[in-house]
């Protein structure tokens, strides 16, 4: 079962209520249950007070009694007496001189003042007191009308008493009157801490419910929400700024470990990629030597077993053998230079390289291939000076013209050209054809990577004669790349050009 929300908001309003509400019943509690003995206990004392203020007044003065209980009783609510030991009333509030005419009222006050006396003077119990010495009764009239009666030694030696009273109902009164004012003030009081709660609920809380929607927000990795607050510097207030600080800390936390995740799934994914290519790579190296091995296997097999007596058989035996060996190890020392170049081991040293005369040496290495196939070979407009490695150089332009030689048709024209652009220098090698198909230039520096693998053998290729390339680019900080032209394709090698700028510059 779902729970229902609740807000703080709510409940802090609540809480103060009900506080409100528990310390008003408190008091009306105590108002009912306690109220009534505190105000006989009070009334009690006034009256302790009224006995001894009047016995240092009498002390003092004894000629105008009357005068002092009536003084005494107007600025209270006691009524005084002054009796002897035999029961005799000297003077009494209730006597008052100069009264004219009939007051029914008044003349009932003067009627119960007189029974309360004589109740008091007939319980003879109090003549036993000795000097200062008071003592407390309750005086019950027939109409049960009680009095709280105080009856004290005022004047020992003359045997006079003084009697100080006040009737229970008005006590009872006041203790009602009380009650009724209590409720009254506590509803008003409950009103007022109702709103006084609700307000400072609201302001009480208004941070903290920004500080919950701020958390939510987090915790959906949404870290754009900043808590605003007061600014005051109170506990909410720094709560509140320590979250704006762990939102940040969290937003740049998440924000490096999701670049650590992406670098982790590059390199992920780049370590599988060099795992296919290694694995491809064997593939192809295993394919590549297949051919060759069996080949090598079978003749070696048919000049044991005698097959070939003719000596002319005997040697296209040996020829076709080491034909197969020459190609396997040039596939085995271009894999190894590959390697030492991809891995860095590659030394190299630069030399000064008269680009013409190592055009004119690579051209001269291939002019039978070129004169079997009928092709022409140009390089005049190659007279450039670069510093770089001579061996490494010579790699790159014998690859370059070997695949042009290769696949270039019979009787179509091939140019070796250089160029200086800047601080570079450029080597291309162009052969007329159809060129490749856009898509398929990327991939020919890949190993073993071949436009026609139907004519693999037939040109006799390795297919990492261009990924040679590349790496001795890399190797050299230089570049490499092919594109189609008009009229056919062009590869092109490009170095930086690391001569003075005197001695680089273009050959008479």
């Amino acid at each position: 079962m779902k729970l229902k929300h609740r807000s703080i908001r709510f409940t802090f309003f609540a809480a103060i209520s009900i506080i409100a509400l528990v310390f008003i019943g408190i008091l009306v509690l105590l108002n009912v249950f306690f109220y009534q003995d505190y105000y006989m206990m009070t009334r009690r004392s006034e009256l302790r007070d009224a006995y001894g203020s009047i016995c240092t007044s009498y002390a003092s003065d004894s000629s105008d009694v009357a005068a002092l209980l009536d003084s005494y009783e107007s600025r209270s609510a006691i009524r005084l007496a002054v009796v002897t030991d035999n029961g005799d009333v000297i003077t009494s509030s209730a006597m008052q001189e100069g009264d004219v005419g009939f007051d029914f009222g008044h003349m009932e006050q003067k009627f119960r003042s007189f029974a309360v006396l004589a109740s008091v003077v007939q319980n003879r119990d109090w003549v036993d007191l000795g000097k200062n010495e008071y003592r407390f009764m309750t005086i019950s009239l027939r109409d049960n009308d009680q009095y709280l009666c105080l009856i004290g030694v005022l004047n020992a030696e003359h045997g006079e008493y003084l009697i100080a009273y006040m009737p229970y109902a008005y006590i009872e009164q006041n203790s009602s009157l009380n009650l009724v004012f209590l409720l009254i003030a506590g509803g008003c009081a409950l009103l007022i801490c109702l709103g006084c709660g609700y307000v400072i609920s609201r302001q009480f809380t208004r941070p903290l419910i920004q500080m919950a929607g701020l958390a939510d927000r987090m915790s959906e990795l949404d870290f754009s929400m900043q808590y605003t607050g007061k600014g005051d510097g109170d506990e909410i207030d720094q709560l509140g700024q320590s979250l704006n600080r762990l939102s940040a800390y969290l937003e740049q936390s998440i924000g490096e470990l999701k670049e650590s995740n992406d670098q982790l799934a590059q390199e992920i994914e780049e370590k599988e990629r060099i795992d296919n290519m290694r694995q491809e790579f064997i593939v192809n190296v295993s394919h590549e030597l297949k051919t060759p091995i069996a080949l090598i296997q079978g003749y070696a097999e048919g000049l044991t077993a005698g097959v070939a007596d003719d000596p002319e058989d005997r040697k296209f035996y040996c020829d076709t053998i080491a034909d197969e060996a020459d190609h396997m190890n040039k596939l085995v020392m271009q894999l190894l230079s590959l390697s030492r170049l991809e891995l860095g081991a590659e030394q190299t040293f630069d030399e000064d390289i008269d680009l013409h005369a190592l055009c004119a040496e690579a051209v001269r290495k291939t002019a039978v291939l070129c004169e079997n196939r009928g092709l022409t070979v140009e390089y005049e407009n190659a007279h450039i000076t670069v510093r770089t490695d001579g061996d490494l150089l010579d790699q790159v332009l014998m690859n370059y013209l070997s695949n042009a030689i290769r696949y270039t048709p019979e009787g179509k024209h091939i140019e070796i050209s250089a160029t200086k652009t800047g601080n570079s220098v450029r080597l291309s090698v162009f052969n007329e054809g159809d060129g490749l198909p856009e898509e398929e230039l990327p991939k020919i520096w890949e190993k073993f990577y071949r436009t026609d693998r139907a004519r693999t053998r037939e040109a006799g290729g390795t297919g990492i004669g261009l990924s040679l390339v590349r790496a001795i680019a890399d190797t050299l900080h230089g570049a490499c790349g092919a594109e189609n032209v008009e009229g056919g394709i062009c590869f092109w090698f490009e170095l930086p050009d690391l001569l003075p700028a005197e001695d680089s510059k273009i050959k008479d």
